[in-house]
């Protein structure tokens, strides 16, 4: 989506990246649903793992590429 897509789907303001990703992560929850209800079990199992990708980068805080070795599991020794 583009970033004036992206205002509009906000109502109007910009939202940080954050913001958008609980956006659609409220969005994939309402799909997995929907494609769980009508027997796609297939569209459900990948609505569902871009509503936790979505989830991931909800709560992340921005920074320059650290985490990405978070998301597969593993954690950086610090």
């Amino acid at each position: 989506m583009t970033d004036d897509g992206e205002t509009r789907a906000r109502g109007g303001r910009a939202s940080s990246r954050e913001e958008t990703a609980a956006y659609l992560e409220a969005l994939a929850t309402d799909m997995v649903r929907l494609a769980r209800g009508s027997n796609l079990p297939t569209l459900a199992y990948l609505l569902d793992m871009a509503r936790i990708e979505a989830r991931t980068h909800a709560k992340r805080e921005p920074s320059s590429g650290a985490g990405q070795s978070q998301a597969s599991g593993t954690r950086s020794a610090t």
